[in-house]
C-alpha cells in the first residue's frame, strides 16, 4: 500500500527502474515531485497559484485533496503540471 507508480516507488519492486531523481538524486516520490524538486519548481508555479487563489497551502494533502469549492481550479492546475513536467 502507499505505492506510486513512480520511480520512487515503483524502483523497489520492478528491476530496471532507477527510484532515483535524475536531478537530485533523491527518491523520485510524489512530495518530492510535487513539493520539493528543484527540476519542476517552473511548473510547480501555477499549481501553487492555484491553491493559493482559494486560500489554500501549498502542501501535499491541499494538492492531492484540496477542499470542494476548490477541486476544479486546483485539479486542472495539478494535470497540467503532471502534463508539464
Amino acid at each position: 500500500m502507499g505505492t506510486t507508480l513512480l520511480p520512487g516507488g515503483a524502483g523497489k519492486y520492478v528491476r530496471g527502474v532507477d527510484p532515483a531523481c535524475p536531478r537530485c538524486q533523491e527518491p523520485l516520490t510524489a512530495p518530492h515531485m510535487l513539493l520539493h524538486c528543484q527540476n519542476y519548481k517552473a511548473q510547480r508555479d501555477h499549481l501553487q497559484a492555484a491553491l493559493h487563489s482559494h486560500g489554500l497551502v501549498y502542501n501535499l494533502s491541499n494538492v492531492l485533496d484540496p477542499k470542494e469549492a476548490a477541486r476544479g481550479p486546483v485539479f486542472c492546475a495539478l494535470a497540467k503540471y503532471l502534463l508539464d513536467c
